[in-house]
This record gives C-alpha cells, sequence and structure tokens, in this order.
C-alpha cells in the first residue's frame, strides 16, 4: 500500500471536516472509513478492505470512501473491482482530477481492459490537473495499446519532463524509439534518465533505473557497440540481480564478441533461472548455446 498512503491519510482528515456531522449514516461511514484507512496504512489490506465496504454500505455518497476502497482493492491488483469503486467515486464527484486518474489507470490494468474509458478518464485527468505525471504515463501506454505511436510519445514525454525521478516513461520512449530504429534518439532519451545531480541519479528507483539500463543495451548492441551494451546489462544487473533480461542480452552480446566463456556463463544462468517462464527465450537461449559448445 506504499505508493497510496498520503492519498489515504488525507482522505481520513478531509472526510473528517468535510461531509456534514448531522446525518447518523454518514458519521458512522466515516468511522468505519477511518478505521480501514488506519489498517491500511498498517499493511492489513484485507481487514481494511472489509471496513472501507461497510462505510459505503452506510453511506453509499461518501465518495471519499468509495476512492479508498479502490486503493486497497488496487494494492491487492483486484484492478476489475479497483476501476468499479473508482467510478463509484467519480460518479459522486466527477471533477476530482485524482478520482480520474485511478480509474482510468485501473481501467487499463484490469483483467477486462476497457480502453475507451481508460482514455476517457485519463484524458479528463489531465485536464483538470495537467500536471498529474502519472496519468500522463497511463495515458501513453493506452494511445500506444491503441497503436497512437505519436501521441504515446507526446504524453510519455510530458510525464518524464513533470517528474524526472519517474523512470517508466523514459524506458517507454527509448523501447517506441528502438522499435522505429531511432538508436541514437533512444539513446538519448534513455540516458536523459541516468543524469546525475549532485552525484544521485535522477531516476530515484534502482528496479526503474535497471530497466533504462537494460534497453540502452539493447540500443547499443543493435548499433553493433558490444562493449557499451555489455557495460549497460552489467549496470543493470548491478542494480538488480534478477534482471534476466540484461542476464540473457549480455550473454548473447558476449558471444557476439566471441567470448565463449562469458557466454556460456550468462546464458547457462537464464536457463537456469527459468527465463521469466518465456518459452521462445530459453529456447533461443539453449539454442546458442548448443552451438557455443561446437565452438
Amino acid at each position: 500500500m506504499k505508493r497510496s498512503h498520503s492519498s489515504l491519510i488525507g482522505l481520513s482528515i478531509i472526510a473528517a471536516l468535510g461531509i456534514g456531522c448531522g446525518d447518523a449514516d454518514m458519521n458512522a461511514s466515516i468511522e468505519e472509513m477511518n478505521e480501514g484507512v488506519g489498517l491500511a496504512e498498517s499493511g492489513q489490506l484485507a481487514s481494511a478492505e472489509s471496513h472501507l465496504k461497510k462505510a459505503v454500505s452506510l453511506a453509499d455518497d461518501n465518495h471519499q470512501a468509495w476512492y479508498g476502497l479502490g486503493q486497497v482493492l488496487e494494492a491487492q491488483r483486484k484492478f476489475d473491482d479497483a476501476a468499479k469503486a473508482f467510478a463509484s467515486a467519480v460518479q459522486h464527484n466527477p471533477q476530482d482530477a485524482m478520482y480520474r486518474y485511478r480509474l482510468g489507470a485501473a481501467h487499463f490494468e484490469a483483467k477486462d481492459r476497457n480502453l475507451s474509458e481508460a482514455q476517457t478518464n485519463l484524458e479528463e485527468a489531465v485536464k483538470l490537473n495537467d500536471r498529474l505525471y502519472k496519468a500522463w504515463f497511463y495515458l501513453g501506454s493506452v494511445y500506444e495499446a491503441q497503436d497512437e505511436p505519436k501521441k504515446a510519445a507526446e504524453a510519455w514525454t510530458r510525464s518524464a519532463t513533470l517528474v524526472p525521478s519517474f523512470g517508466r516513461p523514459f524506458t517507454k520512449l527509448g523501447v517506441l524509439y528502438i522499435k522505429w530504429d531511432k538508436l541514437d534518439l533512444a539513446i538519448k532519451v534513455l540516458e536523459n534518465g541516468l543524469v546525475k545531480v549532485n552525484s544521485n541519479y535522477t531516476v530515484v528507483d534502482p528496479v526503474e533505473r535497471s530497466d533504462i539500463f537494460y534497453h540502452l543495451g539493447l540500443a547499443y548492441e543493435r548499433k553493433a557497440q558490444y562493449d557499451k551494451a555489455i557495460e549497460m546489462y552489467t549496470e543493470a544487473l548491478t542494480l538488480r540481480t534478477d534482471n534476466i533480461d540484461a542476464r540473457r542480452q549480455r550473454g548473447f552480446t558476449h558471444a557476439e564478441k566471441g567470448d565463449k566463456e562469458n557466454a556460456i556463463k550468462d546464458l547457462e544462468a537464464f536457463v537456469k533461472s527459468g527465463g521469466g517462464g518465456d518459452a521462445f527465450q530459453i529456447q533461443a537461449a539453449n539454442e546458442r548455446l548448443l552451438r557455443l559448445s561446437y565452438q
């Protein structure tokens, strides 16, 4: 529930101050909601869900409780149910940008993905507050899924510009430019996510930085700059030892360089790890290992 803590804390304060206290059902709903918020903050998500469901049953128009319920369901990756909760929050307060953003993101993440609803709500979210960088990120992902890559690139660029410490839009842009074979542009964009300020990287999350280094490796590998590619894959693995994609590609790149020993070491480690369940990549790694054994 880490990502939702601050908004859930704010939720209880707003509810306590902002809803009329003369309504017994609403007061009871607020009490249940605040109990749910407290439980969510301590990581007790199932209990939090129970209290928040009771809160909305007591007062269907308690939109903060619906929003809190949506966050708790989202934290449990119950995105379809989260979308329903956020939709109720939006129904009672359609001008709240965060409600719109969360609803759009839930529609995108849901098993029963609804791109139309995701787009409508995310576009409304950034219209209400154009500084919602994660809304821009998800909007870019919606456009990508709808085969509108230029609009996706614009949205991801907006996200990265607003909050450069958020690494995911840099990766998305890099992947897009690699796909278009604009390798120099891909490298430039990805490196923008690795700018250092006072000895600290712009992108804070080490997992996100690992992904950026991995995709930089792909771009350099495509340019046949194998030493540079290996350097990037190694950086990715230093940040995240379980970055199996970086392990696999470093093995392939060592093989391209003729470094049989290191190629075998990386490719065997990739296969032994289960290859992320990707049968195609496991087969490719095994085939390369077989060729290496005859060299």
